[in-house]
């Protein structure tokens, strides 16, 4: 792939994301994104021959974006384990609040597509593990006995406190969230010690 075209490809991937969270995937029609990308019709089918794969493409582009931020954001706050979990929330407290936030790009294209078998399905579905894999991982370091089910435990207060920042329109749902996860961190390190 030449620079030209990889430069076409990702001016349509950065143009069709945008679009798709800001409008919602089934609103926004191919036209519109070429129009958009100001690229040739034959440009766009060159590189995602239908929508379904240019929606595909999106979702993984966006989840190597917001899985990068996530991680590196977390991982520059809190000096322990503990502190980067409950940092978890301060970050994204702070993408509730930012003025373009239309709920979670993953969650929104679930519910959008409602078919289990798209590819965008599958991709939200990797960066929930994604997710889950790191606050595993944090557990550990924090000496909580099961991360497993604390893994789970945190993605129902990620999912629940994204819900409520989309619903609301506000980002009070991850100071919720935190105070939760602090007492769960607290149960779950307080077992291994008795």
């Amino acid at each position: 792939m030449n620079s030209q075209s990889s430069s076409s490809r990702q001016q349509i991937l950065e143009t069709a994301s945008q679009l798709f969270y800001q409008k919602g995937i089934q609103n926004v029609g191919i036209n519109e994104v070429i129009a958009a990308s100001e690229v040739a019709k034959r440009t766009l089918y060159r590189h995602f021959p239908s929508k379904d794969q240019l929606i595909e493409e999106v979702m993984k582009y966006r989840a190597v974006q917001w899985l990068c931020w996530f991680e590196t954001t977390v991982a520059d706050r809190g000096n322990t384990a503990r502190e980067k979990l409950l940092a978890t929330f301060d970050v994204l407290q702070e993408w509730y609040a930012s003025p373009d936030f239309r709920g979670c790009p993953f969650i929104n294209a679930v519910l959008e597509i409602a078919d289990a078998s798209h590819p965008a399905h599958q991709v939200s579905v990797r960066v929930r593990e994604a997710i889950r894999n790191q606050i595993m991982q944090l557990a550990r370091q924090a000496g909580i006995c099961d991360p497993e089910s604390f893994s789970q435990q945190y993605l129902l207060l990620i999912g629940g406190a994204s819900l409520m920042a989309t619903i609301e329109g506000a980002p009070a749902g991850a100071k919720y969230a935190q105070t939760v996860l602090s007492t769960l961190i607290d149960n779950a390190i307080n077992q291994v010690q008795t």
